[in-house]
């Protein structure tokens, strides 16, 4: 399920359903990776616990997310786009602290030329030259820093990419 709905994100970069469908896919694959190399995780992942600054050994599925979290922010920010994509809005106890991770499933939309907050003028002012993302419209994660979607994934889909490649996987 990842590769189709990574490369369907990567075929129309303005598809907010084609993006979901990524997010939702490359941070599920935790739970998939959890499930079928649990001792592998175990051996070789660890996250700090929250409450008491420990760290330790994942021992759910929950907690390799987390320690994923930990090493890769950007998989941070696919899991809040996957669940707010799934929740519409999450709670404060349901957002991590990734910089500039969702609140809101609105936090991730498409940017349209002209258009929305974060957009720079470049020369030639209004419809002339380098304005908005490239002159293209795409998905974008709106935050502090608007990062387009298709960056994000890109880095979830190479660090899945280099575990399996370490891990065996």
């Amino acid at each position: 399920m990842v590769e189709p709905d990574y490369q369907d994100c990567l075929d129309d970069r303005a598809d907010l359903r084609a993006a979901f469908h990524a997010a939702i896919s490359l941070f599920h694959m935790s739970d998939w990776v959890w499930e079928t190399h649990e001792a592998t995780v175990r051996a070789n992942f660890s996250l700090t616990d929250r409450k008491s600054g420990v760290v330790k050994a994942p021992d759910k599925s929950e907690e390799f997310a987390n320690a994923l979290e930990e090493q890769y922010p950007d998989f941070g920010l696919i899991r809040g786009i996957a669940n707010a994509a799934k929740h519409l809005k999450l709670k404060p106890h349901g957002i991590r602290p990734v910089p500039n991770a969702p609140r809101h499933a609105a936090n991730t939309s498409v940017q349209i030329e002209g258009g929305g907050a974060g957009y720079e003028v470049g020369p030639g002012g209004y419809g002339q030259g380098n304005w908005g993302y490239a002159g293209r419209p795409c998905v974008v994660l709106e935050g502090a820093t608007d990062t387009e979607f298709s960056d994000i994934a890109k880095a979830v889909y190479q660090m899945w990419q280099t575990l399996r490649a370490t891990h065996g996987w």
